[in-house]
Formats: structure tokens, C-alpha cells, sequence
């Protein structure tokens, strides 16, 4: 009785939440009805011919770039987000864990606008990073850290990294001294303890991490068009190009289509890595 009592108060809490889903749910439904109809500029008919026009070669080396980079941004955000994880769920000084939170968040807070132009300022062919090397003698010509697909992965990485680090922190705490102490007492190295003890209790928080970090870096727009401009056709841009100036909608509503099942694709591995890790761990 009380399980069903707090089931429906659950429910009934989760409610709003599950309303303001709906409008994304009628959203993705509209885009496939779209996918597949047989007129290019409206709803009319039903066809698959917008999915058959993108098995192209142009449209593969996009897909591919778009997979490609989301998982390197991926691999670095998390490789930059596990030590981070550890240094925040250290700090004892509130304000310091409170700084260290802020400066962790500011890819969330800062409009994406301002970062990518802050790289530009920094990265650019007469940028703070070319100047300064030029002053000291290091380089004669520019290094090309912009409109490229450097500059986008930098990009990449430094929106998505509070993504990979708040899932990393949470199962940072979660892991009980108690096995570390164990660990340490039965003579293991500190090397030893991270990759036997840590890293089996850490998986599901990893994979649950790259997983957001991935479908992020993925469906991303603003970053690889201020960053890489025309040179870098990710997936995003590939499809906003087919809206304009090509007017195909049908055609752009079928690569949403892709890129929604290939990111639920993704999730769903990671989420199922998560769960048959769990349990070895938990045996």
C-alpha cells in the first residue's frame, strides 16, 4: 500500500515534468511524419525517397565526421572530468568546492556565442595564442587552430565537459571508504586500488557521462558553425544547410531522423554497459 502510495506521489510530482516532454515528443513525430513524405517543401503523400536521396557519399563523410568527433570530444571530456570529479568531492573548504562548482559551470552559463567568439579571440590566425608565440621568436606564420576540426573539438570539449563531470561526482561519492581502506590493508598500490576498486565502482557513472556527453557533441550546431565554419560539415550543419538555402525540409527531417536514432543508439549501449556492469560489480 505504501509502495503504490509513493508511486502515485511520484507520479503526481512528475507530472508537470512529463507535460512539458510532450511538446518534444509531438516535435520528434512531426519531424519523421516529414521524413517521409513525398513532397520536399510540405506534408504530402508518403515516400521514402528523402532517406534514399541521403545515402550519398557527401552525406556518409558527414555522418561519419559527426560520429568521429563527438567521440574523441568525448573520450577528452571524460578524461578531463574523472580527476575533476575527484578534486571536487575533495575539497573540504566550502568556498573553494563552491569556486571550483562556478568554474565548472561557465560553459553552461556563458552563452554559446561568447565562448565561441572568446576561442576566436584566442585561437585566431592574429589572436592572444599566435601573437604571443610570434613575439617570442617560437613560430613565424600563424598556427591554424580555427575553422578547422582542432578548433571544433576544443570547442566540443570545453561545452560538454560540466556534462561529463556532475554524473562522475555523483558516483564519486557513492563509493564507500570501505573498500579502499580494505584494498589499502591487503597491501595494493594506489595505482592498483584505482583501476580494481575505483574504476569497476565508477563504470556506470562513466558510461552514463559519455553517453550525455556523446548525444550532446553530436547534435551540436552553434559550435561547429562559429568554429568550423564551412570546412567541418557535421551533421548539424548538413542539415540546416538542406533547410537553407535548399528548401529540401523533407530531406533535413530525415537526417534529424538518423541523427536522433543514431544518439538513441549510442544512449541505449551505454545504458546497457551500465547495467551488466553494475551487476558483475555487485556480484
Amino acid at each position: 500500500m505504501s509502495i503504490q502510495l509513493t508511486r502515485s506521489k511520484a507520479l503526481a510530482f512528475s507530472l508537470p515534468a512529463l507535460i512539458a516532454i510532450l511538446p518534444f515528443l509531438g516535435a520528434c513525430f512531426y519531424i519523421f511524419r516529414f521524413s517521409i513524405s513525398g513532397e520536399q517543401s510540405r506534408i504530402e503523400g508518403f515516400s521514402l525517397q528523402p532517406y534514399l536521396d541521403l545515402m550519398t557519399p557527401y552525406f556518409g563523410r558527414s555522418v561519419w565526421l559527426t560520429l568521429r568527433l563527438a567521440f574523441i570530444a568525448t573520450l577528452l571530456a571524460m578524461l578531463m572530468a574523472v580527476p575533476l570529479a575527484f578534486l571536487l568531492t575533495s575539497l573540504r573548504n566550502p568556498f573553494a568546492r563552491r569556486a571550483l562548482t562556478i568554474v565548472i559551470l561557465l560553459p553552461l552559463i556563458l552563452n554559446l556565442l561568447v565562448q565561441a567568439y572568446g576561442w576566436i579571440l584566442l585561437l585566431g590566425p592574429s589572436g592572444v595564442l599566435n601573437a604571443t608565440l610570434r613575439s617570442l621568436g617560437i613560430i613565424e606564420r600563424p598556427i591554424f587552430l580555427l575553422f578547422n576540426e582542432t578548433g571544433v573539438l576544443l570547442g566540443l570539449v570545453q561545452t560538454s565537459l560540466p556534462l561529463a563531470v556532475f554524473p562522475i561526482v555523483s558516483s564519486v561519492r557513492g563509493i564507500s571508504r570501505e573498500h579502499l581502506e580494505a584494498a589499502s590493508s591487503l597491501g595494493a598500490s594506489h595505482w592498483r586500488i584505482f583501476f580494481d576498486v575505483t574504476v569497476p565502482l565508477l563504470r556506470p557513472g562513466l558510461f552514463g557521462a559519455a553517453s550525455i556527453v556523446f548525444a550532446f557533441n553530436a547534435s551540436a550546431f552553434a559550435i561547429p558553425l562559429l568554429l568550423g565554419g564551412r570546412r567541418v560539415q557535421m551533421m548539424g550543419i548538413a542539415i540546416r544547410d538542406m533547410i537553407s538555402p535548399l528548401f529540401n525540409w523533407s530531406g533535413a527531417a530525415a537526417a534529424g531522423m538518423i541523427l536522433i536514432f543514431v544518439t538513441m543508439f549510442v544512449m541505449l549501449f551505454a545504458a546497457w554497459l551500465a547495467r551488466i556492469t553494475s551487476e558483475k560489480v555487485e556480484r
